[in-house]
């Protein structure tokens, strides 16, 4: 049985403090048990019966319990009623109380039900005890102040699991809508085929860079296309193409610097944008791709695919912007398709490879 005391650290200093602040002391035990031998235990029953008569009149209540469920809400009320008090500042009873609470939270009775349920009950329970009683020095107001204060107790402990409960369900609720949105998130910058960064993503980042003047003045970009890529899916299959793009992803990822960014721009283009660049940086870093994609075949079930790379490179100029930059490198790789592909041609110069 799960030991709630520990969970909701109810050590014994804790019982101890809240038992001294609702005035319980050891000389209620003997007043906890004559109220069960004289009324709890011969009229639990009945006690139960007014407190579902109660109950069931209300819709608020009637929506929670359905009634196949009264025979043996019932039976559990009824025990909880006999042992109403007994052992008040032992950690069992502190442990059950405390998870009364939680079962309550299940069934979806809301704090302020269950305030008016614990009313009832407690107002059931003093009605048992004629007005004028006295039994071993114990009289009937004794038995109702004792009443008051272990309704105190038992709410304060139900109440304690409930609150938590609830706070766990928000963060809970707050730990799935931060994960969602995260997952969302990645979703909207990556690419389900290759994995690279989307289109809007690879532009982002070049706008994000294009604002700020650090970034700016040393800033290039790679626009970069497979060559002759729909004879691989004519020849081989979409399925082949697919992986072609796969691995010509895997390539590109492998062969650029950390501080770079490898989107998918669209098809079997692709977009690496270049930070604290110079333009004989972007040429190495292209020359090393287009080497990488030439030498290495990509593998289909029985077939060596061999595909090679054509780039255009552009330099960010002192007026540049996010349009200018990407029309410049889409230029620049029109002229290397133009020039017979596998090649690299820097925008606004004859810069190719040999």
């Amino acid at each position: 049985m799960r030991d709630f005391c520990n969970v909701y650290t109810m050590d014994a200093a804790r019982r101890s403090s809240l038992l001294k602040l609702l005035e319980l002391s050891d000389e209620d035990h003997k007043i906890a048990r004559l109220l069960q031998r004289q009324f709890l235990e011969k009229h639990a029953e009945k006690i139960v019966d007014g407190f579902y008569r109660y109950l069931l009149q209300h819709n608020e209540f009637k929506l929670l319990i359905s009634d196949d469920l009264i025979p043996a809400l019932k039976q559990t009320q009824a025990a909880y009623v006999r042992s109403f008090g007994i052992d008040f500042d032992s950690s069992d009873y502190f442990n059950h109380r405390l998870r009364v609470g939680l079962a309550h939270k299940k069934v979806g009775l809301t704090l302020g039900l269950y305030q008016c349920a614990y009313r009832e009950l407690q107002r059931l329970i003093i009605n048992d005890i004629p007005d004028g009683f006295m039994q071993e020095g114990i009289t009937s107001r004794d038995l109702w102040h004792f009443i008051h204060k272990i309704t105190a107790l038992d709410m304060t402990l139900a109440i304690e699991t409930y609150h938590n409960a609830l706070v766990t369900d928000v963060q809970e609720e707050l730990n799935d809508a931060h994960d969602e949105k995260a997952a969302l998130s990645e979703q909207v910058r990556t690419d389900s085929l290759t994995g690279l960064f989307t289109r809007d993503y690879g532009i982002a980042v070049l706008e994000r860079c294009l604002s700020q003047e650090d970034e700016k003045n040393q800033l290039c970009l790679i626009m970069a296309d497979i060559d002759l890529f729909k004879s691989v899916n004519d020849t081989y299959g979409h399925l082949a193409g697919d992986e072609v793009l796969r691995q010509t992803a895997n390539l590109l990822t492998s062969a650029v610097r950390d501080l770079d960014t490898v989107s998918r721009f669209g098809g079997e283009e692709f977009l690496i944008v270049l930070r604290q660049a110079t333009a004989e940086t972007a040429l190495k870093v292209a020359e090393r791709i287009r080497e990488l994609v030439s030498k290495t075949a990509t593998r289909f079930e029985a077939e060596n695919i061999h595909t090679t790379i054509s780039q255009g490179v552009a330099v960010v100029e002192s007026e540049s912007d996010t349009m200018q930059l990407l029309n410049k490198a889409d230029i620049a790789l029109y002229k290397a398709k133009q020039q017979g592909r596998d090649c690299i041609v820097m925008s606004g110069a004859d810069v190719t490879r040999d």
